[in-house]
Formats: structure tokens, sequence, C-alpha cells
């Protein structure tokens, strides 16, 4: 049983996983965690579900008992932390600690009315999207470039250019949105700013064809995410760039990003409130404590409370001058651990639904040493991925080989194959960028059955569908280009 470092051992008991009730805190397992679809280690059971999926893998279970758990410090896996007006106390006949209201929400926002609106479905197969994606990305980062510039010299923004590469991202995304997000994983250092305006502006959408919004609102939310920082663009060089801690001046004039971007939105003569509204607001927090107004969580829009997520997450993930990247798994974490206070706690746990353990893309060390990079998974056994391996256990360059970890729950590969870690792009001289897509995935597209969300039908219709946008996305960027020169 591995540890968790939170968690003061004496205040834990063992108990069969059939007598799990919803509202329990679950300390730890009779397994390790990463054998198992569960990201964090330790939580509250919300829902029957997890009871199902925890009875089914698991003999017992270690809970929490009545009384305080964490030596004087805040639990950051209680869904009290950060969040007012709710009710936890109180323990069934056992004395076991339950929560006897786990959840209060809101009747209206996007999480709960969620299941009435129609999921979004995949309409290409990953590989064949990639090469639109990847077209459709390239032209959208030298488009923000132009953006930003005009952002730099405090000129009018041209929104109608920024649709154009925001609705390019939505076609993509609602096609498949793992090619876009595979893009939005290559970083480079001195690239930040541009990047992360794209980035997030995909990552939103991402985000918001997840919560199963019609494609007006994926566009608006495009919108925010890319123009959420042009704000930055005003404030000096020597400032943004600054890879030491900030003056308490330098950290004002930082945060006045907020109303720069706000002021240079409102120029133009048609002003689109939500990006004004996300550009203005992203800061703000569920506690009032953010900036620049401090307002309350009622106060917050939907656009700008998802913004503050995926800006958050893009930047944890990102080699910056003052900071080291963290791992996708680590950011995850971060985000849980400040929802209710920074984040929006309901929307922050669809964030990480939405990511996953491993989204493709990631680069990860197996517990028997061999480095590869999640090619895709299965949507209910995400814990479980295709891996393509590119380093042996010496990680020394091998003859790439795909690996379905499923193999490990079917008894046909060992469990040394199992995840040990997630790793940072770089590590191990491992880059994303240096692995071309198409190459990377093959071995996986004729792979049957490779993932839940994969869609099955006219081949011939979808490659032809592909061919004409990608042609049409080169005639685009190619105009644009010479518009340019």
């Amino acid at each position: 049983m591995a540890d968790n470092v939170f968690l003061d051992k004496s205040n834990y008991t063992r108990i069969p996983a059939s007598n799990l009730k919803i509202g329990m805190f679950v300390a730890e397992l009779d397994r390790p965690w990463l054998e198992t679809p569960f990201l964090m280690q330790g939580f509250v059971i919300r829902e029957q579900a997890e009871i199902r999926k925890l009875q089914e893998l698991c003999s017992y279970v270690y809970v929490e008992k009545e009384g305080s758990a964490w030596a004087g410090k805040r639990n950051p896996f209680q869904p009290t932390f950060g969040v007012a007006k709710r009710s936890v106390q109180g323990n069934d006949s056992s004395g076991l600690k339950v929560n006897k209201k786990p959840r209060e929400q809101k009747t209206n926002s996007l999480v709960s009315t969620l299941h009435k609106r129609d999921k979004h479905k995949i309409n290409v197969r990953v590989a064949d999207e990639h090469a639109v994606a990847r077209q459709t990305y390239k032209h959208a980062k030298h488009t923000t470039a132009d953006i930003l510039e005009q952002a730099r010299l405090g000129n009018v923004l041209d929104t109608k250019v920024a649709r154009n590469v925001v609705n390019g991202c939505v076609e993509s995304i609602l096609r498949n949105p793992n090619a876009l997000m595979w893009m939005a994983k290559i970083k480079h250092a001195d690239d930040y700013t541009l990047e992360h305006c794209l980035n997030v502006c995909v990552l939103a959408i991402s985000f918001g064809r997840h919560l199963r919004m019609d494609d007006e609102k994926l566009e608006r939310l495009g919108m925010c995410g890319l123009m959420h920082d042009v704000g930055k663009m005003q404030v000096p060089d020597a400032i943004l760039n600054k890879p030491g801690r900030l003056t308490d001046d330098e950290f004002a004039e930082m945060r006045c990003h907020t109303i720069r971007g706000r002021d240079l939105l409102l120029k133009e003569k048609d002003a689109l409130s939500y990006t004004v509204d996300a550009a203005y607001n992203h800061h703000e927090r569920m506690d009032g404590k953010g900036y620049p107004r401090g307002l309350l969580a009622h106060e917050i829009s939907d656009y700008s409370r998802i913004v503050a997520i995926v800006d958050a997450f893009d930047a944890m993930t990102s080699e910056r001058c003052y900071s080291k990247a963290k791992s996708t798994l680590d950011a995850l974490k971060e985000i849980y651990r400040d929802r209710g206070t920074h984040f929006d706690e309901e929307l922050a746990l669809e964030f990480i639904q939405l990511i996953g353990p491993y989204p493709p893309g990631t680069i990860v060390e197996l517990k028997n040493g061999y480095v590869g990079i999640v090619l895709s998974s299965k949507v209910k056994k995400r814990h479980l991925p295709f891996v393509k391996l590119i380093l042996d256990p010496q990680k020394q360059p091998q003859e790439p080989e795909v690996v379905d970890l499923l193999d490990v729950e079917r008894g046909t590969l060992g469990k040394e194959f199992l995840v040990g870690k997630v790793l940072k792009d770089g590590d191990y001289d491992v880059f994303l960028e240096n692995y071309p897509v198409q190459s990377t995935l093959q071995g996986l597209t004729s792979t049957t059955s490779v993932d839940d969300r994969d869609v099955k039908g006219d081949d011939e219709g979808i490659k032809a569908l592909l061919k004409s946008k990608l042609r049409r996305s080169e005639q685009e960027f190619e105009a644009k280009k010479g518009e340019r020169d």
C-alpha cells in the first residue's frame, strides 16, 4: 500500500469494499493507485458509480474515521476545502465519518445541466485529423502573432481575423479534439506568450466541447481564450520576462495586464463583451481574493471561470523564464487542490475528467523503465492507454513498439508495464516535437477498437473531407503569408 503524505495513519481504518457509502473519504486502496482509474490519491465518494468501481477493483479499502485526520492542517481532499455553506458533519452507526451533503450543486450551472445537452460525437480518426490540425495550428500561430503585435502597438485589434482562427480550431476540435490538443503540447519557451494565447484557445474550446456547449458558444469561448492575455503585450519586457521574483511595484504592473487587455478590446467599435469580460476577469477567484476587482463568485461569468482554469493549466505545464514546467498530472493536482477557492469546483473537476491522467502526447516512464508516448486510450480505461515505447530501460533509443496497457488487466502483459510516472517534455532528451505525429501514430491506426470515441464508417468520405479542408487551410495560409510579404 503506497503512502499518502497527507494522511494521519492513526485515523483511518480498513473496511470491505462492500461496506462503502457515499460521503466516505477513501484514504488508501488494497493496490497501488496507479493501477486504478482514480486520478487523485484520496477522495470523497460522491457517486454510486465510484462505489461500483471500487468494489470491482478492490477487496478492501482504508477510510477515514471520525475526527480530524490532518494534524492541524487543512485537508486538501475534503469537499469543504475552500467551499462555504456545506455540511459534512456526522457519522454512521459504525463511527465512520460520512458526509451528509457531499455536494451542493448550482441548479443552472454548466455542469449540473450538462446532461440536458447533446453530446458531441467524434467524426474523424485522430490520425486522419492531424494533417489538418497541424496546418490549422500553423496558420493560427502566425495570425495570433500579428494580433499580439497590434496589441503591443496599442492598435485596434482585428477580431474578424481572430474569429477566422477560432472557427478553424472549432471545426477541427469538433471533428476530433485530440489532434489540436496534441499540437498544444508542443511548446517553445521563446514563444511563450504567443503559444500560451493559442493553447488557451484550443484547450478552452476542447473543454467547452466536453461540456457539450453549442457551436456558437464554442466560438465565443475560443475568442475568450485567444484574446485573454492581449494586455500582457502592454507590460514592459523587463517585467514580463524577468527570471527572478518581481518586486511589489513590478507585480502591480503585471496585474495591470487585465485592465489593459480590457481597454485594448474596447477600442473596437463593436467590441465583443465576452472577450472583454475574459480579458478583464480571468484572474478573479471563487473566494473573492482575485484581481483586479476581487469579484465574488456569483459575479464571475462562466467564460471567465473556464479561461481561469485553462490559463492556469497551460501556464503550469509550460517552461517559463521564472518557473519550470510541471507534468500534466502535477498541474491537474494543483487545480484539484485549488478547486472551490481559486477555481470553480464543478468546472475544475470536469476539466480533470477532460484531460485525464495521460492525455495523448503525454511522455511517460513505465515501472520497468521504458519511456514512451501515450497515443490513445479507451474512455473508461484512461489509466491503461496505448503507449509507443521509444526508449529502453537504460534510456537508449529503441525500435518503436506500441503496447496496449489494457493487456495488463487482461493478464497478457506484466504489471511492470504500468505507468510509473508522467514526464515533462524534454526529460531524458525526449521532446514531443521530434516525433512527427504521423510516424508516431503508426501502429495505432492499424489497431481495431483503439478508442471508444473513434469513428467508424465511411473512411473514403472522411479522407476526402479532410483533404478538402487541408487544401483550403494551405491556400489561406499562403494568401496570408503573401499579404505580409
